[in-house]
């Protein structure tokens, strides 16, 4: 949460569940469906990892 906490207040991103969290002690994941290809999704999950690059 710590990656986006200033987009979530600005709204810029949501949090589809609300304050729903899932703990993970060693790994998150993120999954898109087979054979799906959504351009903002896509763009999301490689801002994602350059975020987790720059703050590991």
């Amino acid at each position: 949460k710590r990656l986006v906490q200033k987009r979530l207040a600005s709204g810029e991103l949501v949090a589809p569940f609300g304050d729903m969290t899932v703990k993970c002690h060693q790994h998150y994941y993120i999954t898109t469906l087979p054979g799906r290809q959504w351009p903002k999704i896509e763009a999301f999950i490689t801002w994602l990892r350059e975020q987790v690059k720059t703050t590991s």
